[in-house]
């Protein structure tokens, strides 16, 4: 960490203090301070006071929640005024134009870029439903709207000891709004260029005997972004060679003018062209190559860069007492959301196809291979319906003053429904092009109509419409030839969670320092993932079980068989908290020293056992001014159910895996078939986490706060894929010798009828591939996951809160957040020729936690109020990163820092209360980072694309 930016940051703040020191303090009534109450930090089973916490969690309030401008994400909420969320994983609406992070429009967040578990008022949530046809494992925070929570703790520590796996990173604990009383209604209306978005919703709240219920709630809209709507993204070249008027793998190209050979030339029965060379010649088609091909198309204008989303939710907590003295109350919460959401991706391309001889567009004598086909008005869309459910009920209760217990059930629930757009259903392409049949449907050579089955169903009745012209843009095409050609896949997963937990917490006894904390818990829940595609989404046929026959039939799909697993976790855990120094003994450097341990013990049907403890300590050398806090632990990752049981999955991989494997070798992007395969043999991943820091509050600074904690965790065994880069460039290094040899094939994969391996010599594979799309396009190679992977991270979480209030000018009040990294680095194989890759300080898409990583990410307000009224200004800046591209390795390219301003004005009329700002007042863009972030040019996650943003907000109190 940078000695001279902690002098500035230290300095500034004392500074600051210094010069209110002389400012007149407003007078306070001279009472005795209140008792704190004791509360349950996330993190920790035993209640404590706020100020004896040991554990390093920071909180958002509504008031905080409100302040931030955004509305519309709780994942932009948090990413916003918590700087440690960040990192590629952290994906959302954001996610729009590629399936690098398949979230079905959700929103995945994780603090420091590490695996994150989320509760909702200490609980599990179910995972996203995605997850059941290999997308992201993750809980949806987006079915968690803003007006619903109370607050937002998040605890910068592992805490598998606590709530089990998924804690390396950390924990975010969402509190929905509870104990209100009345009725609030409100409404907020944002928008900028070419972007907008509104949300309204209620809450209401009434007492019941001595208990209460309350819910909210809540709808909210945003409007998508394309990419032609900002000048970064636009235009986008070089991205596709895959274009109607295309042949020959893209190495020629219609001429100018010219919407389809049959306008220049004779075609089907008439032609007379013998070959390619004689279209060239005549000037229907002109050589070309991919790169060209792609350098003269903007993709831009098809691609949305943010998705559209509409989200409705309702959300309800309760407390009943139904006993006297607290000794049995009832309590829960319920939660449920439908979020439709909708984005755009480029047109579907159908590539190699084989055009027969005396086809009715056909301009040669003979057969015509290698015609790309698409229709660029018809783009692929994507619309994600996510219906999320969950209800939690449990009875807790004292059973002495010093001992108290709970009980709760949990049951929730992930429905995810996708629809994708504007499929080439295959079996009908190949009948389209073909022809062969008259007006009235009989065989005629030649002929201009074609029979295709209906319905998109090999069992179908066949229908008769004009042939395809393949060769064709759009301008040449007959109207009616795409009938019964394009399609909607429809694919459905489900997510399921049931869970009990109990626990017992109460104090073993008096130490002379102070009371003994113990909690005692036991859990069991059970997971259940599901999902399937329609009939031609599947991976193998439906009867047979044949790879690649009567399956995969759409062209640009999502392709998986149907997947259902489940599994049961039981646990166990025990936390203890010792006081071993008290501020009644007079022992120097001991004023105050309290010791927590815990251990948990947990036992997966699938994967197995696992033993995690917890030790810590928080230790007040003088007095209540300074506060030093550590942590050990260790935590695991389970594997998810997809990864260990799931179908394998087919897709077409990206262009961009072979230029990035062989760099330097001059290939154009080249798309090859890829597989992600299962592993039931996969174990849980386990970290050792170390954290360490401070509070500080020094008396001769009034209401001034400085606090920092250090974080080194080492995740260890990490379920991650070899990686298709990583296998091609063993096997044409190694050639037979490569352990991924059995990996890779032509012609089929590995293991299907017609696969075979021609690469056992070294650098046979370059060769190959250097023999254009048509060879990629063979190539067929398979991923499956393994306990490879090693990561380690070093960084701080750092904040400062200066408070003044003034007799006569308000209140002013400075604060700041941020994170620093020192280091993080990723290991994705144990291999020869393979280290760790630096993300911090980086852009990079290397490995598997990709991203962007500044070294510095602060978030500072300044806030001032005066009777109803508060102004506040904020800033967002994060250090210059470097561009390493794709691979890691590409020469640097130089990101620059970003520095973002947000005014707000606040207004209190009692009952009502206005507000509004503007977001990004100097109306800063994502800094370009072409290489890392190609399908945009920019990280347009860590980095807003929306610009300046204006808005306004309305709460009324009834």
């Amino acid at each position: 960490m940078n000695k001279q930016k902690i002098g500035f940051f230290i300095a500034a703040a004392l500074a600051t203090a210094a010069a209110a020191a002389a400012e007149p303090q407003a007078e306070s009534a001279a009472a005795e301070p209140a008792e704190l109450p004791l509360i349950v930090v996330t993190g920790s089973s035993i209640p404590t006071t706020p100020d004896a916490v040991a554990v390093p969690v920071e909180t958002l309030t509504a008031a905080q929640l409100e302040a931030s401008g955004v509305d519309s994400n709780a994942l932009e909420i948090l990413r916003k005024e918590i700087p440690a969320f960040q990192g590629r994983s952290n994906a959302g609406t954001s996610n729009a134009n590629n399936n690098n992070q398949n979230t079905a429009g959700g929103s995945q967040v994780q603090l420091r870029n590490l695996p994150t578990l989320v509760l909702v008022n200490g609980r599990r949530v179910a995972t996203s439903g995605i997850g059941a046809v290999n997308g992201k494992n993750f809980v949806d925070v987006n079915q968690i709207p803003a007006a619903a929570i109370d607050h937002v703790e998040v605890l910068t520590d592992g805490a598998s000891s606590i709530y089990g796996s998924d804690a390396v990173g950390g924990v975010v604990n969402f509190i929905l709004k509870s104990d209100y009383r009345g009725l609030a209604t409100g409404a907020r209306a944002a928008g900028g260029a070419d972007y907008g978005e509104w949300s309204a919703f209620a809450t209401g709240g009434t007492p019941v005997g001595g208990g209460h219920i309350t819910a909210t709630l809540n709808y909210s809209h945003t409007d998508p972004l394309f990419q032609s709507d900002r000048s970064f993204s636009s235009p986008l070249y070089g991205k596709t060679s895959n274009l109607p008027g295309t042949v020959n793998g893209a190495s020629d190209i219609l001429s100018a003018g010219i919407s389809s050979p049959s306008a220049k030339n004779p075609t089907g029965v008439n032609a007379t062209a013998p070959s390619l060379a004689a279209l060239v010649a005549n000037g229907t088609y002109m050589p070309t190559t991919p790169a060209q091909v792609a350098a003269g198309f903007d993709i831009s204008p098809y691609q949305t860069m943010l998705l559209k989303q509409d989200l409705a939710s309702f959300t309800s907590s309760f407390d009943l007492p139904i006993a006297d003295h607290n000794r049995l109350t009832l309590f829960g919460d319920a939660m449920a959301s439908q979020d439709r959401s909708w984005t755009k991706w480029a047109p579907v391309a159908a590539t190699g196809n084989i055009v027969p001889v005396d086809a009715p567009y056909n301009p040669l004598t003979t057969a015509f291979p290698g015609v790309t086909f698409s229709y660029l008005p018809d783009p692929h869309d994507f619309y994600d319906t996510v219906t999320a459910t969950r209800i939690t009920a449990g009875l807790r209760g004292e059973i002495t003053h010093d001992w108290t217990w709970e009980s709760a059930l949990v049951y929730s629930e992930s429905d995810l429904e996708q629809q994708q757009t504007n499929l080439i259903y295959k079996p009908n392409l190949a009948l389209a092009i073909a022809g062969g049949l008259n007006a009235a449907g009989q065989p005629v050579v030649g002929g201009p109509f074609s029979d295709v089955h209906t319905g998109y169903s090999l069992t179908g009745p066949l229908a008769l419409q004009p042939a395809l012209d393949p060769f064709a843009t759009a301008a040449g095409l007959v109207p009616g030839s795409l009938a019964n050609l394009y399609g909607t896949e429809v694919i459905r997963a489900v997510s399921q969670l049931e869970s009990w937990d109990g626990k017992l917490v109460g104090r073993l006894g008096k130490l002379p320092a102070g009371e003994v904390g113990l909690a005692l818990g036991a859990t069991v829940r059970r997971e259940l993932l599901s999902g399937h595609t329609d009939p031609n989404g599947r991976v193998t046929d439906p009867v047979t079980g044949a790879f690649g026959v009567n399956s995969q039939n759409w062209i640009g799909g999502t392709f998986a068989d149907p997947f259902s697993a489940h599994r049961t976790i039981s646990g166990a855990f025990v936390e203890v908290r010792v006081p071993l120094a008290s501020e009644a003994w007079s022992i120097p450097l001991l004023r105050a020293f309290d010791l927590t341990a815990a251990e948990r013990s947990e036992h997966y049907s699938d994967a197995g056992n696992s033993n995690v403890p917890k030790v810590g300590f928080r230790w007040q050398p003088f007095d209540q001014q300074l506060t030093l806090r550590g942590n050990y632990s260790k935590s695991f990752l389970a594997p998810n159910l997809y990864s260990e049981y799931g179908p394998t999955d087919t897709r077409q991989v990206g262009g961009a895996v072979i230029p990035n494997a062989f760099p330097g070798q001059g290939l154009p992007p080249e798309p090859f078939n890829g597989e992600d395969g299962n592993n039931p043999n996969l174990k849980p991943a386990t970290s050792i986490s170390r954290t360490v820091g401070f509070v500080l509050k020094p008396e001769f600074v009034r209401n001034l706060s400085l606090t920092a904690d250090y974080s080194n965790i080492d995740l260890r065994g990490f379920q991650a894929g070899l990686g298709f880069n990583n296998i091609l460039q063993s096997i044409n290094a190694q050639g037979s010798a490569s352990p991924y040899f059995a990996n890779l094939a032509i012609g089929s994969f590995p293991g299907q009828a017609g696969a075979s391996n021609p690469f056992g010599t070294p650098g046979t594979l370059l060769t190959y591939l250097k023999g254009g799309l048509a060879n990629a396009a063979n190539l067929y190679v398979i991923d499956r996951f393994q306990n490879n992977a090693e990561l380690i991270e070093k960084s701080w979480t750092v904040g400062a809160f200066y408070s003044i209030a003034t007799a006569h000018a308000g209140t002013f009040e400075l604060g700041t957040t941020g994170s620093v990294f020192d280091s993080f680095t990723f290991l994705d194989l144990p291999l020869p020729g393979h280290t760790f890759i630096q993300y911090a300080g980086n852009a990079t898409n290397a490995g598997v936690f990709g991203g962007t990583l500044p070294k510095w990410h602060f978030y500072t307000t300044l806030e001032w109020s005066s009777n109803d009224l508060h102004l506040e200004v904020a800033n967002s800046y994060l250090s210059a990163v470097t561009d390493t591209g794709a691979n890691g390795v590409s020469p640097p390219l130089p990101v620059s820092r970003y520095s973002a301003f947000d005014l707000r004005a606040a207004y209190d009329w009692g009952k009502l209360t206005m507000a509004m700002g503007v977001n990004n007042v100097t109306n800063r863009m994502p800094p370009l980072a072409p290489r890392t972030f190609s399908d945009n040019n920019a990280d347009i996650a860590t980095y807003s694309p929306i610009g300046r943003l204006l808005y306004a907000t309305v709460t009324v109190k009834l």
